[in-house]
């Protein structure tokens, strides 16, 4: 085999490496650095398959957990569980394809604005993957990077961008490597740096405390997945999370994990039942949702007060639950039974739920791996809750970089996120992204604390990824057409 081959194996394998709960976030640098040289050296076709394999393999690293949650707790044959995951990793590969196509021997080595365009092509790579068969915003570069010299650009102008100049540094390491460390470019590098190290220095607060506390225990019943939706373990499941809850009666939130409640919501006497039992509270848990005018089944939040509100998943998991392309793949849904691929998307706008004057911000799960989700529409939320399931991970990285995602989530709107995991990891994560107290993974537990709900907004929760969307395609545009112009 080519060694260009061994060494794009080696790159993309140390990729996911730069995310939780490795954390070893100079490996990214590395990984792209080196798939940069590479794509330099080899001709188009060549660029291609290079950039192909890069994807397939840090996608078959960082998320070989798909596989173990497929087969482990979804009920699949083990060669149907290879299939799901096969088909999910090479989609996710091809949108790699295009970074190759335009980044070969055929560019300038020694520009800059060829660097500025191979980082563009990354984020736009990454924007397709985030959005592509209801997106999987998964591995994105700039979540690697919380807690580093960025820190002060998640507010403004949000992850995606923080992927941006992490990838222009390390491709423009490559050039200032094939220029032999010529002095202009290293003192271009130590620019760029030190512009970084004092914007993360300035103190930057776009948001502040209100002065109203919200006082809140959060319930990790470590229920193991295998016996979540087992019949004969509901009754006992349910008994569970009111017995760790009792004493906190009288808490402004009792907060329980996605699908909590392993039933639907026309069992209204149970419900009922909860809502009289924690009367001091606003009990806030996963529930599944049977609508009976359109028949269709949400994965929800139900919140418990004087009154029952719900929220409904928007972002479902693809192929977890639900099948993207359902007209065409809808009989291979039934031949592979593809776990809870029935469910259906919520509304997409949706109101925060109202609480002692209180905006309270419901995310499920995954949702909270999209950036779009958090900003703002029509009402400023205060306070994040995110309820998540990652029992279906077992053992693997997949909660530790779920749980990192959150983190950034919270940098980006400088909110605190109260996050409720089944078998964890459950935590509170303050405005900075950092985990203020949590309960490991796989272990029983209860957090209760105070937090501020927040005012005012940040930059990014205002735009969005729009600006940086703006300027890749710009970057993009103005490198293609100048170098047509050239020749």
């Amino acid at each position: 085999m080519n060694k260009k081959y061994y060494l794009v194996f080696f790159a993309a394998a140390i990729y996911s490496l730069a995310f939780s709960p490795t954390n070893l976030k100079i490996l990214a640098y590395l990984s792209i650095s080196l798939f940069y040289i590479l794509l330099l050296e080899s001709d188009k076709k060549d660029s291609m398959r290079l950039s192909f394999l890069y994807g397939l393999i840090s996608y078959l690293v960082g998320v070989s957990w798909v596989f173990n949650s497929i087969y482990d707790f979804g009920g699949q044959h083990f060669i149907s569980s290879i299939l799901i995951t096969a088909i999910f990793v090479l989609t996710l590969a091809i949108t790699f394809i295009p970074i190759g196509f335009f980044i070969n021997k055929s560019l300038k080595l020694t520009s800059f604005s060829a660097c500025i365009f191979f980082s563009s092509l990354w984020i736009l790579s990454e924007f397709i993957r985030s959005n592509i068969f209801g997106g999987f915003p998964w591995l994105i570069l700039g979540h690697s990077q919380i807690h580093t010299i960025y820190e002060n650009i998640y507010p403004i102008l949000g992850s995606y961008f923080v992927g941006f100049i992490v990838t222009a540094l390390s491709s423009f390491c490559v050039v200032i490597y094939i220029n032999n460390f010529k002095t202009k470019y290293l003192l271009q590098l130590i620019l760029v740096i030190s512009v970084l190290f004092i914007i993360n220095i300035i103190p930057i607060n776009w948001t502040k405390h209100s002065d109203q506390k919200i006082n809140f225990t959060i319930i990790q019943a470590n229920v193991h997945q295998g016996l979540k939706f087992d019949k004969s373990t509901i009754i006992k499941i349910k008994q569970k999370y009111e017995e760790m809850s009792n004493k906190y009666n009288g808490k402004d939130l009792i907060i329980w994990p996605e699908t909590a409640i392993p039933t639907f919501n026309n069992n209204d006497l149970y419900l009922k039942k909860l809502q009289n039992k924690f009367d001091k509270s606003l009990l806030v848990s996963g529930i599944f949702r049977f609508d009976t005018q359109s028949n269709k089944i949400f994965n929800s939040i139900v919140f418990l007060n004087k009154n029952i509100q719900f929220y409904d998943k928007r972002h479902l998991v693809p192929f977890g639950e639900y099948m993207p392309f359902s007209n065409i793949l809808q009989h291979v849904g039934k031949f592979l039974d593809v776990p809870m691929s029935n469910l259906s998307s919520g509304n997409y706008h949706q109101s925060s739920i109202k609480y002692n004057d209180e905006l309270i911000y419901p995310l499920v799960c995954y949702e909270i791996a999209f950036p779009k989700l958090i900003s703002v529409d029509k009402e400023t939320y205060g306070l994040v809750i995110n309820l998540s399931n990652d029992g279906w991970f077992g053992n693997s990285f997949a909660p530790y970089q779920h749980l990192q995602i959150t983190q950034v989530r919270a940098l980006e709107t400088q909110r605190y996120i109260l996050r409720a995991a089944n078998t964890g990891i459950s935590a509170i994560i303050n405005p900075k992204g950092k985990i203020y107290k949590s309960i490991p993974l796989n272990k029983e537990g209860v957090l209760s604390d105070t937090v501020y709900s927040t005012k005012f907004l940040t930059p990014y929760m205002v735009f969005g990824d729009y600006p940086v969307l703006m300027l890749i395609f710009i970057f993009i545009f103005l490198y293609i057409f100048r170098s047509s112009k050239h020749g």
